[in-house]
């Protein structure tokens, strides 16, 4: 009878548990594919604007015939050109971009019903109570993408990501 009692008082406390995970709303997280990002601001005219700014500054050093400010744009214009191949066929991080989008991020996690957004690259693991939103597209629309760009994009998730280590090992000018 002791016994038949502890559980019983087991399987109530049990039913309770259950009954207070299950009535609980899931957290949503939205996702975005870092690579389409990558893809939608350097081709926007915010993306081009460094390479133009960068070019410019070349043209200057040249003409004031500075040989260690020529290397230095040179060395500048070569790592951004590595890190845009990383975040645009890799999992290279675009949060230094969407940093400066605060405002039009926060209005696309309201829009999905999301608390926080995260690279899908970035989210090693997903518990129970946790559903994901993709929110890519809505990420993208950021940049004002041309029909181009869009159809770019929309290919991106048939395209599995490079390593990060063969995408460093790319030629320049790739």
């Amino acid at each position: 009878m002791k016994k038949l009692m502890v559980l019983l008082v087991v399987l109530g406390c049990t039913a309770v548990l259950l009954v207070g995970f299950s009535s609980r709303a899931n957290v949503r997280i939205g996702t975005y594919d870092s690579r389409a990002i990558a893809i939608a601001f350097g081709n926007s005219s915010e993306g081009m604007q460094f390479v133009s700014t960068l070019r410019a500054e070349m043209m200057k050093a040249r003409e004031a015939r500075d040989d260690s400010l020529v290397r230095h744009i040179e060395n500048k214009a070569g790592a951004y050109q590595k890190l845009n191949h990383l975040r645009a066929f890799s999992i290279g991080s675009v949060s230094e971009i969407l940093q400066n989008h605060q405002a039009e991020v926060a209005v696309a996690a309201e829009e999905a019903g999301v608390q926080t957004i995260v690279s899908k690259f970035e989210l090693i693991y997903r518990g129970m109570g946790v559903d994901t939103v993709d929110v890519t597209l809505a990420l993208t629309r950021i940049f004002k993408p041309s029909e181009q760009v869009q159809k770019w994009i929309s290919s991106v998730p048939n395209q599995k990501p490079l390593p990060m280590a063969d995408v460093l090992a790319m030629p320049a000018g790739r």
